[in-house]
């Protein structure tokens, strides 16, 4: 079996989840001199100022989130491990394979035998490559979950942590050509993530 085994949390993945975490459902507005943004949600209208937009690298605080590094170095274990096993089965089908070619070509064999044992030798071969292709999509999906885990503990840690803050909008970096450094809460967010992290894993 063919292995490649990469973990895929990819930021791209993140990027979908944080282009653009809105706080509201929101409509901007000018002034008839074109000088004030206002959002109106239902009946309240607030100004929409700057200090009010704020923007996560996701890709930064993707790569440096404790529960990514733990999660990454669970499933590389798990990936070995079935690596190993399958290994360990080729191997021995390998051995098998050269066994019958040496007494074959020795005639050792009768023509029964010999048509026998290369039907059974197909056969495991067989079973082995759609092994393969189960390890392989049994890994893609594990690595798939684990990935939807570190969006769904991002996504709501920056929910609870927008609840004091109280920006109009977080956005992904990536997403931004310029930004002003003030506007950058991936420190916070990294910071507030392996905290809580932390905490929960040694519950």
């Amino acid at each position: 079996m063919k292995k490649n085994i990469t973990v895929l949390w990819l930021p791209e993945f993140l990027a979908i989840m944080l282009l653009f975490f809105a706080c509201g459902n929101a409509n901007t507005t000018e002034d008839k001199n074109g000088n004030t943004q206002q959002t109106s949600t239902g009946q309240q209208t607030v100004d929409t100022k700057i200090s009010d937009i704020a923007y996560i690298s996701v890709d930064s605080v993707f790569q440096r989130y404790d529960y990514y590094h733990d999660l990454k170095r669970e499933f590389e274990q798990k990936a070995k491990k079935k690596e190993t096993e399958f290994q360990s089965k080729v191997n021995t089908l390998q051995a098998d394979i050269k066994l019958f070619q040496d007494k074959y070509n020795k005639m050792l064999l009768t023509q029964s035998e010999a048509e026998t044992q290369s039907q059974q030798l197909q056969q495991r071969e067989s079973e082995l490559n759609a092994e393969s292709q189960k390890i392989m999509k049994e890994l893609a999906e594990e690595e798939a979950v684990m990935s939807r885990k570190i969006v769904d503990a991002i996504y709501r840690y920056v929910e609870k942590y927008n609840v004091d803050k109280k920006y109009s909008l977080i956005l992904n970096a990536a997403t931004i050509i310029v930004g002003n450094p003030s506007m950058d809460i991936s420190s916070e967010i990294l910071k507030g993530l392996n905290q809580e992290y932390i905490v929960n894993k040694a519950k």
